[in-house]
């Protein structure tokens, strides 16, 4: 993929170029420095050509996602109707937490993970509650299934909020970790959140397993997003206004 100069690289009004003076390369934010891809790019002028640029259709997101999700990992059957719309994936974790927790309950994390879990977590009034990965940055699910005992016997609820591919290890789960994890929240009665957004940047040799593809997950949530892996994090999908049912994805 074509590289941007630096010289063009410091006209982007992004965060990531702004924050510091021109004496630093700033390596802190998680994008890539890479034009658009062409088809991403293409799309995006006919939209502004056209005028298209009010609220999304009923499915319209959720369908482009399945069709993607059938040819790159074949799951023909993502389950669309049950799928909603937000700004961010952040902003969906919250939302999930608020629905599935009450201020107070626990929040287990994998650590080390990305940092805003940690804010987004402590800012929603949950309480954050570590069960990290192995030295060999595995899900430790022994420590897991310890860590929730230990949440239900204090009289408390939790969820697990964890990655997929995990940040900032870059860790691509297998199949049968996932596995293990979902039978453990299913025999405890706990709901999985899983942070997918990084899937479609997995490297050669290394397989991304969606987490609701694995048995005993039915009762799991997954966040996903076009932004890390075309590289578009700017750009988010405008909502109705407040108060109105937003429409699913």
């Amino acid at each position: 993929m074509e590289q941007l100069s630096l010289k063009e690289l410091r006209r982007c009004t992004s965060q990531k170029w702004q924050a510091h003076g021109s004496d630093l390369l700033p390596l802190w934010v998680a994008e890539m420095d890479v034009p658009l891809d062409p088809p991403v790019a293409k799309a995006l002028r006919q939209a502004i050509d056209i005028g298209d640029r009010s609220y999304a259709s009923r499915h319209g997101y959720a369908d482009a996602v399945a069709g993607f999700l059938s040819a790159w990992r074949d799951w023909h059957d993502l389950p669309v109707a049950d799928s909603r719309v937000l700004p961010d994936v952040m902003t969906g974790i919250v939302e999930a937490l608020r629905a599935s927790t009450d201020p107070g309950d626990a929040v287990i994390v994998t650590s080390p993970v990305y940092a805003p879990f940690f804010s987004y977590v402590s800012h929603a009034d949950r309480k954050i509650v570590e069960a990290p990965l192995t030295s060999t940055g595995r899900l430790d699910i022994d420590l897991i299934t310890e860590t929730i005992a230990r949440v239900q016997n204090s009289g408390g609820r939790c969820v697990v909020l964890r990655g997929n591919p995990h940040n900032p290890t870059g860790t691509v789960h297998a199949g049968a970790e996932l596995e293990a994890l979902a039978l453990v929240a299913h025999d405890t009665g706990i709901r999985v959140l899983s942070d997918e957004i990084q899937g479609p940047l997995v490297l050669p040799g290394a397989t991304f397993t969606p987490y609701l593809t694995v048995p005993d997950s039915d009762n799991a949530i997954a966040f996903t997003s076009a932004s890390k892996g075309w590289n578009f994090a700017r750009l988010k999908p405008r909502l109705p206004s407040p108060g109105r049912k937003p429409p699913p994805i």
